[in-house]
């Protein structure tokens, strides 16, 4: 009989995200065309954006430090401040519901300048939520390569999003979970400020 002396290693963001897992994410998949800007409230806890087609720019007080949303990436934002979604760095931003109505028959557009994009609001509760939306920068943009696991979630978020299925909420839930377990370690590997777990 063999005897393991290496202790079982212990995966503390399995434990924490366990603990903290949200559920009843709101997610939409919208189709804006020019000109269009968004603002989402800094009460939403952990928001996640990535751009399906074409292109946007995301800021939180200043334009000028706007960071681009390009296909192929995700963006993370942690509650705070208020922060913006907009064709370009300054553009007016429309609350939620002003923004619906405007671009509400948007999605079936051909127009080659209109960009398609998925919005995420995740809640947790609890202090371990917390915990562990301290460990991460206010704003962190990943960029998922040819071939990384982000890239398919991205994909699959943005087809269940088409249309409303049986099931559609838990499938979304477990989807972002899985999203924000792969920006977490992808952000993790990069950082020389990780937490020490």
């Amino acid at each position: 009989m063999v005897v393991s002396l290496i202790p079982e290693r212990v995966d503390v963001l399995h434990d924490r995200l366990a603990r903290a897992r949200a559920s009843g994410a709101v997610f939409a998949r919208t189709v804006a065309e020019p000109p269009w800007g968004l603002r989402l409230a800094g009460s939403i806890q952990l928001a996640v954006h990535t751009v399906v087609r074409g292109r946007g720019w995301l800021w939180l007080d200043d334009p000028g430090s706007a960071v681009e949303l390009v296909p192929g990436e995700v963006t993370l934002v942690r509650g705070g401040p208020d922060h913006h979604i907009a064709q370009e760095p300054g553009a007016e931003c429309l609350e939620p519901e002003d923004f619906r109505a405007r671009h509400a028959y948007d999605g079936s557009s051909e127009d080659p300048r209109a960009t398609v994009f998925l919005c995420g609001a995740y809640g947790f509760s609890g202090d371990i939520g917390s915990g562990l939306l301290e460990a991460l920068p206010q704003v962190l943009t990943l960029s998922a390569a040819i071939g990384d696991p982000m890239r398919e979630v991205i994909a699959l978020l943005s087809y269940e999003l088409t249309a409303a299925e049986p099931g559609q909420p838990t499938v979304l839930d477990w989807l972002l979970d899985v999203l924000l377990v792969l920006a977490i370690r992808n952000d993790f590997r990069r950082s020389s400020t990780a937490p020490r777990w």
